[in-house]
């Protein structure tokens, strides 16, 4: 329903120029969010979201520069610091889960370009110590996709009559709590997850990511191992940040202190956003929300650029429209309790 609401704001709002609709919704400073930049999507991802191509890349990045100044970090505090608003049109660019093309694909682009950027890690994944659970059911897809056998995994989750289709879909359902079920399937279908670790490396190294810390990119928190916040308690919340910077802490030395939320912030309660600013000391945190007005005074929401493959020009005109759209019905603010 939301992405119907957004094609018509979208629909509404192209007549109008984007230099109209960023003076009209006055928010100036944007925040793009990818994960994964590559013209191969690796098996781990492929089933679980849209892989970005290079060439796309580049084009964002070329319209971005074009309507918008490239950010630094210290322009993102200073937003912070101003209320969350900002004279200028600004993008500052971020990549979650850690991955290697973040090192092997994104770092260079972005250096060559003079752009900074955050990059938000798990350190359970660091290494390829693990794999995120969600990159384990995209793996068992892949192989039932491959073969087609489906036999003795329909018996284990009891799905009866054999269908390919519902496999599937009981697979992609599971939970972070799930992650027993997800190991025993991952056997039964015939994979070895910490083969695929090893053979693949999906995550940047320990290495990696110091050199982008030291080559003034901001390094930040995505949690301990990226758990959907809203299945689990506030305690594990809390455990999961915890964690993630006694880790992050221990490798670097952090200027700006930074998380992004796995996920979605949905249903976070304020208590979690002031242990974030009185207990981890952060400085900001990004939502996924897209364009909104977040009460929350250190939080900023970001522009998902993956959940569909177009444009930037496309997705960013469209979270404008969407906005305004949401204004006329006091709908574009986020009001914690």
């Amino acid at each position: 329903m939301r992405q119907v609401v957004k094609n018509l704001a979208y629909s509404l709002s192209k007549p109008f120029s984007l230099n109209f609709l960023r003076k009209l919704s006055g928010e100036q400073f944007i925040f793009p969010l990818y994960h994964l930049v590559s013209n191969n999507p690796p098996a781990h991802v492929k089933n679980l979201y849209n892989v970005t191509p290079v060439k796309h890349f580049l084009n964002d990045l070329d319209f971005l520069l074009q309507n918008f100044q490239p950010a630094s970090i210290n322009d993102v505090i200073n937003y912070i610091k101003e209320g969350k608003k900002s004279t200028k049109p600004f993008f500052f660019l971020s990549f979650d889960d850690g991955m290697r093309e973040c090192y092997e694909v994104v770092y260079p682009i972005l250096k060559q370009k003079g752009l900074e950027a955050a990059f938000f890690i798990n350190p359970a994944f660091v290494d390829n110590k693990n794999l995120f659970y969600r990159s384990k059911i995209s793996l068992i897809i892949d192989q039932i996709q491959k073969n087609g056998k489906i036999f003795e995994l329909s018996d284990f989750l009891k799905i009866y009559p054999i269908s390919t289709a519902k496999v599937i879909d009981k697979i992609s359902t599971l939970k972070y709590s799930d992650i027993d079920i997800i190991e025993k399937a991952g056997k039964k279908i015939g994979i070895d997850f910490n083969e695929y670790l090893d053979t693949y490396k999906p995550y940047m190294t320990l290495l990696q990511i110091k050199e982008l810390q030291e080559n003034g990119f901001l390094i930040g928190s995505h949690s301990y191992d990226h758990p959907k916040f809203w299945e689990i308690s506030e305690l594990e919340m809390r455990e999961q940040i915890k964690s993630s910077f006694d880790f992050i802490d221990n490798i670097i030395q952090l200027k700006v202190r930074s998380f992004a939320f796995p996920f979605s912030d949905i249903e976070t309660p304020i208590s979690f956003f002031n242990f974030l600013t009185e207990e981890i000391k952060l400085d900001v945190s990004f939502g996924t929300a897209g364009i909104k007005i977040d009460t929350e005074p250190v939080h900023i929401q970001r522009i998902p650029m993956d959940v569909e493959l177009k444009s930037a020009e496309r997705i960013i005109k469209k979270e404008y429209g969407y906005f305004v759209f949401k204004f006329l019905f006091g709908k574009n603010l986020i009001n914690r309790k």
